[in-house]
């Protein structure tokens, strides 16, 4: 809906997540790559935290501004599953399976991976891991070595992130409306704000 709206000229993304589906978060990366792409600039002014997908979804923008102590990067990928039929059995719950294929049901809560599945989780992770890297690299201006030093899972403070080349600017939403400004080449005083989403009634 912003994106075809005339009447916004460009985009602050508040960003205060500590992440979560690689599904979600690379939704929301495109939505804000087609969003720049349609001319609108897009700043991310991160809260408390912007880890993992939260950062995921921020190197998609022009510009990033983090606080010094925002909790920043966590590059990084995990997955897991949880076997639950230790608990079942606790209880007196039966289950019963009906699949069809080899795989079909390795994400089953009732048993454990087996090492063919296990090596399979361990390809995907290691894929999506290499995915992320590369759109950090190339949303930020870094060489991939830059990021896989940085990356694997560490979280840093945005004080350390600005000299790691993570954010742009040290600063929170007025130093975002003012660097929004600039993009537009508008006068801060003459922007008119919009919050999204519209808070309802």
């Amino acid at each position: 809906d912003i994106r075809n709206d005339y009447r916004v000229k460009a985009v602050i993304l508040r960003v205060d997540s500590p992440g979560g589906s690689v599904l979600a978060s690379d939704n929301i990366w495109r939505e804000i790559m087609i969003t720049r792409n349609a001319g609108k600039p897009v700043i991310v002014s991160m809260g408390d935290l912007a880890a993992s997908g939260g950062y995921y979804i921020a190197a998609a923008a022009d510009m990033i501004l983090a606080q010094p102590g925002t909790i920043t990067g966590s590059i990084g990928i995990f997955g897991g599953k949880m076997v639950a039929e230790d608990l079942f059995a606790k209880v007196g719950i039966g289950t019963q399976t009906l699949r069809r294929g080899a795989h079909a049901d390795m994400n089953d809560a009732t048993r454990r991976w087996t090492p063919e599945e296990r090596a399979r989780i361990e390809a995907q992770l290691v894929q999506s891991y290499g995915v992320f890297t590369r759109k950090v690299a190339e949303g930020r201006g870094l060489d991939l070595d830059v990021v896989s030093r940085i990356a694997q899972g560490r979280v840093w403070l945005g004080s350390a992130a600005l000299g790691l080349g993570l954010v742009d600017e040290l600063g929170g939403l007025p130093e975002a409306l003012e660097a929004a400004a600039k993009r537009i080449d508008v006068d801060l005083e003459d922007i008119g704000i919009d919050f999204y989403p519209r808070s309802r009634s």
